[in-house]
């Protein structure tokens, strides 16, 4: 269970807002408990698992957005473009540059319509998800001026509000999503250090790390 609420936190960035003091306080343990218990369960401690969240919110943000590299390594969370640079590269064992290529988003437009277009994300799950009763389930509930469904069964999309750390987000999430195991979204930011708590949130919203076969 701590291990568990500790990479909840770490996912919601915890770690790179508050440190490993921060994130020990919020579980009640200290932090050499913390480290002990992360590191008996997962084979890391929370420095590293926030290290591999980072890198894979800066891949995320490399191969679906046109962002400048500057940009995207302190949205990801890291200190400085240097630490970005080695941290790719020990990971993916390529340059920041040579992963964007890769994905062939070397694309144009720059900042601004980036962020107002929002960043396009695929959200995966585990096996078979019932999207349409959740869908339903959704627009049944929708809060007003927090959230709403719109469109035709089969081809809704959701949207809500998010207050996150550093500012306010809103989410889109589409109800057919052609071509494999995910949920279409795309999430428009204020501030894009809060992209990595703004997926999770999501994620935990539609249930998405959920293990259908062990359920």
């Amino acid at each position: 269970d701590v291990v568990g609420r500790a990479v909840r936190l770490i996912g919601d960035g915890v770690v790179d807002r508050e440190g490993v003091p921060g994130l020990a306080g919020r579980l009640g343990y200290s932090a050499r408990q913390v480290q002990r218990q992360l590191n008996a369960e997962l084979g890391a401690g929370p420095v590293a698992l926030a290290r591999a969240q980072r890198s894979h919110t800066a891949r995320v943000l490399l191969q679906t957005t046109g962002l400048p590299v500057t940009e995207i390594a302190f949205a990801a969370g890291f200190a400085s473009v240097r630490q970005f640079n080695d941290t790719i590269r020990q990971i993916y064992a390529r340059t920041p540059s040579a992963l964007r290529a890769e994905a062939g988003t070397l694309l144009g437009g720059g900042r601004r319509e980036g962020i107002r277009a929002g960043i396009p994300l695929r959200l995966a799950h585990r096996g078979p998800y019932a999207t349409a009763a959740l869908f339903d389930l959704l627009a049944a509930g929708a809060v007003a001026r927090v959230e709403e469904v719109t469109g035709q069964p089969g081809r809704r999309t959701y949207r809500r509000t998010l207050r996150l750390p550093y500012g306010a987000g809103l989410v889109a999430v589409d109800e057919a999503s052609p071509g494999g195991p995910w949920l279409e979204a795309r999430i428009q930011l204020t501030d894009l250090r809060d992209l990595t708590t703004a997926v999770q949130r999501v994620r935990r919203l539609f249930d998405l790390d959920a293990d259908p076969y062990a359920v």
